[in-house]
């Protein structure tokens, strides 16, 4: 994690619960903060949430790696809601919208008296000795999933910042919250918003943890998958690039792909958080999610925030323009 700050305007609510469960939890958080004390911040994750009234907000479809794929998102919703809709003044009022969001980088619209913003949350992994944390024995991890956005809890989410927590998860965003990126480490106008965030967007909510895999590279490691919503998702990540991928576009021997095959098999039986083969180190790894919020809602993109696409009419009027398009082209 980067060198803290001092949290300002933060109010965190919690309250002891006392079933056994919330206690066996409370305490695998502990127990953890202690053997992976460091904490470090991963890429941010972009989606979309509604205004819901009351400092609640409904996200939807935050698992995009850059703000235009969440924009195109919620126009693609919107565009479902048209299709849905014979109100003709919500019709107009969706095909306007939609028109801004076809043609403009908008972080935020308003249809049917509610805001629709563009949100940015910043994702975490703990850290200690042996590298980064797994999954912790009280974490549901079922055999299959719905979709891989059921980290949200089915289709969405609804965010309240000022809702109370388990103690573990209010310590956990006492730590998050002061976090931005170590300075020597990204470019200055990045370090420099993260350092804004702390102070523009002093709140947040946590969001479900995810899963996904790194493997151990030299003296570190490096992530090799998305984050998805359950540690199976995660092994099974790793079973189709031992099964598949790696025997297709790694050039393996036929000895090599048998050991791969193998290591698939010995994980799909054990459902290990960790797998090596052929001196190759794999671990599923939880990954934290922190969506930062002020009293005027959730964080919207940085300034420094990648955001190379463009909005797709004008990424098309852009091909037309250069000769690389015709009418008949587009889609």
């Amino acid at each position: 994690m980067g060198d803290g700050e001092q949290l300002s305007d933060a109010v965190i609510r919690f309250q002891r619960r006392h079933d056994p469960i919330s206690m066996v939890t409370e305490h695998d958080a502990a127990e953890r903060a202690g053997a992976y004390p460091i904490l470090r911040i991963g890429a941010p994750l972009f989606g979309y949430a509604v205004d819901l009234g009351g400092g609640r907000w409904r996200v939807h479809a935050l698992v995009e790696d850059t703000p235009q794929a969440a924009r195109d998102a919620l126009a693609h919703r919107l565009r479902e809601w048209l299709a849905e809709t014979a109100d003709a003044d919500l019709v107009a009022e969706l095909t306007a919208v939609g028109r801004v969001l076809d043609w403009e980088k908008v972080d935020e619209v308003t249809v049917a008296g509610r805001r629709h913003r563009v949100v940015r949350a910043d994702t975490f992994a703990r850290f200690g000795p042996d590298g980064p944390e797994p999954p912790r024995p009280t974490d549901p991890d079922p055999r299959t999933a719905d979709s891989c956005d059921s980290f949200l809890g089915g289709a969405d989410l609804i965010a309240d910042p000022a809702a109370p927590t388990g103690v573990g998860a209010a310590l956990l965003k006492v730590e998050l919250l002061p976090a931005r990126y170590p300075r020597a480490q990204v470019p200055a106008d990045v370090y420099a918003d993260s350092v804004a965030a702390i102070r523009s967007h002093p709140n947040g909510v946590l969001l479900p943890t995810r899963y996904a895999v790194a493997e151990q590279v030299g003296g570190g490691w490096q992530p090799t998958s998305r984050a998805v919503a359950t540690p199976q998702e995660a092994r099974e990540a790793v079973e189709f690039d031992f099964r598949w991928l790696i025997p297709r576009i790694g050039n393996p021997t036929e000895e090599e792909a048998a050991e791969y095959a193998r290591a698939a098999d010995e994980l799909a039986a054990s459902r290990a958080d960790e797998v090596a083969v052929l001196g190759r180190r794999f671990r599923i790894t939880r990954i934290e999610t922190l969506l930062r919020f002020c009293a005027d809602g959730p964080e919207p993109p940085r300034p420094s925030d990648p955001d190379p696409e463009p909005p797709p009419e004008a990424h098309f009027a852009q091909l037309r323009a250069e000769g690389r398009l015709t009418d008949s082209d587009q889609p």
